[in-house]
């Protein structure tokens, strides 16, 4: 291992004091890793030890976070400055006990009407807080939780902690950059006695323990998806030992642990359950496995309490080759990075080969404890679904399926064109199309090899460029003979006066190799010309993924006007720009 991992695996490690965490902080972002990404803090309580947790939980993921505090507890005026200052997430934590001296206390005789009032400030304070802040990536809201244990049975604390959550929840409804942390969850998972210092607090106004605001900024992490850094999308499975009890070459199909009512069996019918419901959200499942493939093939169709059937696998490696070996195919064969893949083995030897030979795979170990398997599959399921599940992730199962359809289908066709056309492929390019504000985003922060620029952008950017009279934001659906593979690419387009720059081109690589990248520009240009724009112009810059689309531009048949450190700027007349031809492609212009 390098230096580097020494230490991010040093910081990774459980009982760190807050020295030995501060020290490692400093000395990995000394080293400065490539992603950088901006948060500030706004809160109704002394957190500030918080920013050093979540500094931490973003080395880890890969990226430098800078964080930033605001005033004391003003929502309203942090989300305005920091919008202002192009900071990209903002944490906003409320603290219940501040909405009257020592609510929490005296709640049981409050008036109704005060209870009332207090609630219309919160509707009020935090829908504009939420307005101001629509242009951050991300905001994450805390919600109100108790500092002193609840009554047996419930009182009347409870009842208006769930009013004022209730009304939070209902103001972030309207906005699709808001993600709620469950703060109460949190101090259930710490444990009340080990969440809350009642000493800090009531000299400081610092109610939380390292241990609690440790977890609050792991969560912060997840719900981020590492400020963008993670995107998972295959999880791969071991089988012995993992989807099933015991060794299936030597416990044959009858003699495997498996089934819902008797343990050990239970935990892995129950880790079947989590693993086809993460298929049924999106997630790519796949098979690594040292077995004989046709053992593996009769315990999927055969064993009356599998949960799994095959048409639940997108791809198997069921065979005696190297399992590092196995996961670069599988990345190649899925077109994906090999950091989109999360790993799950039982074997130590597995697990360290592939931790040291592909470090950005994701690697969790089956405990030799079992009922620990049930945290893990909580932690591989959270790093799944933390940042939300979009219609269009849910499909991507049957999409990637579809392209293998496709690429056994073009085995039988003499030429790489007859087969494009067999495909029978519409494209379908839209433009300002709001109801997909939310998948241009996502795809926009997913996107990394056909990334012409690697800009991400939050819903509400979108929706603001959509808007504008000075941009357009277009869309890329496309379908062919083997089903629909859904929004596949976009461009956001900045005109001037005789110019429309593309700001980015960005596509999903289910489709590349068909010439979409080609066929989607006829409308676009017709409607630039519309504008009286004359020339088109475009950038290229490098990132560690796009290296693949370095010429695209001249692919197109741009011209190239300038270049430094890699990335080249792009310029052509509208008018005498000749597109590659895609006659293959049917293409319809919303």
């Amino acid at each position: 291992m390098t230096l580097g991992a020494d230490r991010l695996s040093a910081l990774a490690a459980p009982g760190l004091s807050l020295a030995q965490t501060m020290k490692l902080v400093a000395e990995i972002e000394a080293e400065a890793p490539a992603t950088v990404a901006s948060l500030a803090i706004s809160a109704g309580s002394t957190i500030d030890l918080l920013g050093l947790f979540l500094r931490k939980h973003a080395l880890l993921a890969g990226v430098r976070l800078s964080v930033s505090q605001g005033q004391f507890d003003d929502p309203v005026g942090d989300a305005e400055r920091f919008a202002a200052q192009g900071v990209e997430h903002l944490l906003i934590a409320p603290f219940f006990d501040l909405l009257a001296p020592a609510f929490e206390a005296q709640v049981g005789r409050l008036s109704p009407e005060l209870i009332d009032a207090r609630e219309a400030e919160i509707r009020a304070r935090y829908r504009l807080a939420f307005q101001k802040g629509s242009g951050f990536r991300t905001i994450f809201l805390a919600d109100f939780h108790r500092f002193g244990p609840p009554a047996p049975g419930g009182d009347a604390t409870d009842v208006v902690l769930a009013r004022f959550n209730a009304a939070l929840r209902d103001e972030a409804a309207a906005f699709a950059n808001v993600r709620r942390i469950d703060m109460s969850g949190l101090v259930a998972e710490v444990g009340r006695s080990a969440a809350f210092d009642p000493r800090f607090y009531l000299r400081n106004k610092a109610p939380y323990s390292a241990t609690l605001l440790d977890a609050w900024a792991r969560q912060v992490t997840a719900l981020s998806r590492g400020y963008g850094a993670q995107f998972r999308k295959a999880l791969v499975l071991d089988c012995d030992n993992t989807l099933w009890g015991g060794v299936l070459g030597e416990d044959l199909v009858a003699g495997v642990k498996l089934g819902p009512h008797d343990y050990p069996g239970a935990v892995y019918w129950r880790a079947q359950q989590v693993f086809a419901g993460l298929r049924r959200e999106g997630v790519l499942l796949c098979l690594c496995s040292k077995n004989n493939p046709q053992d593996v093939e009769e315990m999927f169709d055969t064993h009356p309490d599998m949960v799994l059937t095959s048409d639940d696998i997108i791809l198997k490696k069921v065979n005696w080759r190297e399992k590092v070996e196995n996961l670069r195919e599988i990345a190649a064969d899925l077109n994906i990075g090999l950091d989109s893949l999360v790993f799950l083995d039982d074997s130590d030897f597995e697990c360290e080969a592939v931790r040291r030979q592909l470090p950005m795979v994701s690697v969790f170990q089956t405990p030799a404890n079992l009922p620990a398997y049930l945290g893990v599959m909580e932690d591989i399921r959270s790093l799944f679904l933390a940042g939300g599940v979009s219609d269009e992730s849910r499909a991507k199962t049957d999409q990637y399926r579809q392209r293998a359809l496709a690429l056994e289908a073009q085995q039988a066709f003499e030429s790489h064109e007859d087969y494009l056309a067999s495909l029978q492929m519409t494209v379908r390019v839209a433009r300002n199309d709001a109801a997909q504000a939310a998948r241009i985003s996502e795809l926009s922060q997913k996107s990394n090899q056909f990334n012409l620029t690697t800009r991400r952008y939050a819903v509400a950017e979108i929706q603001a460029l959509m808007a504008s009279d000075a941009a357009d934001v277009w869309s890329v659906e496309v379908a062919d003979r083997f089903g629909k593979a859904g929004l596949t690419g976009v461009i956001v387009a900045r005109y001037a006066p005789g110019e429309v720059r593309i700001e980015n081109l960005l596509m999903s690589c289910r489709v590349l190799g068909r010439g979409v990248e080609f066929a989607l520009w006829a409308p676009v240009l017709a409607a630039a010309s519309a504008r009286g724009c004359v020339t088109l112009a475009a950038d290229y810059r490098p990132s560690a993924k796009n290296a693949q689309v370095a010429d695209y531009y001249d692919r197109l048949g741009l011209i190239r006007v300038g270049e430094a450190d890699g990335a080249g700027r792009y310029a052509h007349a509208i008018e005498g720009l000749t597109l590659p031809p895609t006659p293959w492609i049917c293409l319809v212009d919303d």
